[in-house]
């Protein structure tokens, strides 16, 4: 086994590096994945518990590079259900937004409540000016003429002070873009690439990850449970890895590396010394974890959208909890028969600053009292999972607009994954485009080589 040479060892089975395995296997690259934890997926994956299939990070698919790269390896979808219907809960009420519209319909809907509280409350409301607010995130036509203009916030106050139409915009920074609107530059925004069509897995991300390993065993391996000790580098280049399999350390060779583990952990495996002044600044700048909790409530009764199958409900008025996922409306195989799961990641008071675990516990535990009518009476919190450091995984790895190139200084030797996504790119879309893009340059590379 200690002989055995692969073109490409894959470090991490997350998405981004499920995504370059699949592709360069079928390219007739002989590649190894190598998974430090006993199941596979990363933040794309499931975990039982307590008779509940729980998601480890990402609980949606997105539309996008998933879907196309299960399309281009023909891996069967039909466990896949459609999430084609979004709610916001304002006031109380709930109302259903055409996702072809969006934001500008989500705007108008908040113009319109106001207007009729306004009259029924017999004050003046200051109008939206939501033409240039919808300009700006539709069409480019930023506005930005004045140099203390930066944030996403700072943008939006030009236009509003209204609460409820900040709130909005922060909720699609938050949930979509990693970081809030008063900490995202406004040039970053401008880039997004919206999706509007999602799925969900009625057997767990996990199955998605687990046919992606079947397609890497067609012309290599996949190794669970075998941490990486590090990452052996000769005469400056990348060589292979050291991995811990069946209690004993070996060194495994390989044409080329490629790290799923996000930079800073390459860093370490690989070794500081071997990293120039320039990279190593690259990775304090341009790396902006983004912390969450992942809050999961059961309950004996749907405690959002009964009745509805296809949908997710965005909260406003929220400490907290502003995104909920009822998984048990969509894929009822994913809860026990007589209970229903509700799924919420949620973003911390600040992306930036430590996180305060207890206080963040609390607000959240506040909102699911007072946003959630029937909670106190037929709902539990299942588990809240703090992901605020490196070793809990955060949501992402960086925000909208940051992140490092997939190649590094040293040969040889690459990084995929969320950390190195396209302009307008983040979260599971941009670990699987970065895979792509991955499987590319490796291809080149080694049939150069040839």
């Amino acid at each position: 086994m200690e002989n055995e040479i692969y073109d490409i060892i894959i470090i991490g089975s997350g998405l981004g590096g499920l995504a370059a395995a699949t592709l360069l296997s079928r390219k007739g690259f002989k590649t190894l994945v190598v998974e430090r934890k006993g199941r596979l997926g990363g933040r794309f994956s499931t975990v039982e518990y307590k008779g509940f299939k729980l998601p480890t990070g990402a609980i949606i698919i997105p539309d996008s590079w998933t879907i196309k790269l299960l399309k281009d390896l023909r891996i069967d979808m039909s466990y896949l259900r459609p999430v084609s219907r979004v709610y916001y809960r304002i006031n109380g009420e709930d109302y259903e937004v055409n996702v072809d519209i969006g934001l500008p319909m989500v705007l108008d809907l908040i113009d319109k409540l106001e207007k009729e509280k306004e009259q029924k409350d017999g004050r003046k409301i200051k109008p939206v000016n939501l033409k240039n607010i919808i300009n700006g995130y539709l069409r480019g036509k930023r506005g930005i003429k004045r140099e203390e203009i930066f944030t996403v916030h700072d943008w939006l106050l030009q236009f509003t002070e209204n609460e409820k139409v900040h709130e909005v915009i922060d909720n699609l920074c938050a949930a979509l873009m990693m970081a809030h609107s008063w900490e995202l530059p406004v040039l970053k925004f401008f880039k997004f690439k919206e999706i509007k069509k999602f799925y969900v897995s009625s057997k767990g991300n996990i199955s998605v990850a687990n046919e992606l390993a079947g397609v890497v065993k067609e012309n290599g391996d996949v190794w669970a449970n075998c941490p990486v000790k590090k990452i052996a580098i000769k005469n400056g280049k990348a060589t292979g890895v050291v991995v811990e399999k069946d209690g004993k350390e070996i060194e495994v060779k390989s044409k080329v590396v490629v790290s799923d583990t996000g930079p800073k952990m390459t860093v370490d495996l690989a070794g500081q010394k071997n990293f120039d002044d320039k990279y190593l600044e690259d990775l304090r700048v341009r790396l902006r974890p983004s912390p969450s909790l992942l809050v999961f409530v059961a309950s004996d009764r749907p405690l959002v959208l009964e009745g509805i199958n296809d949908g997710i409900e965005i909260m406003m008025g929220g400490r907290r909890i502003r995104t909920v996922v009822p998984i048990s409306n969509i894929c009822p195989e994913l809860a026990p028969s007589d209970q229903h799961l509700l799924y919420s990641s949620v973003e911390p008071i600040s992306c930036i600053h430590p996180v305060d675990a207890k206080c963040e516990i609390q607000q959240i535990k506040r909102d699911l009292n007072e946003m959630f009518h029937d909670f106190k009476k037929h709902g539990r919190i299942l588990k809240i999972k703090a992901c605020f450091s490196e070793n809990q995984c955060p949501e992402g790895w960086t925000w909208l607009g940051y992140g490092l190139p997939l190649e590094t200084p040293i040969p040889n030797l690459y990084n995929v994954g969320d950390a190195c996504v396209a302009l307008g790119l983040i979260g599971t879309t941009g670990s699987v485009e970065s895979g792509y893009r991955m499987a590319d340059i490796i291809e080149n590379k080694l049939n150069n080589k040839k």
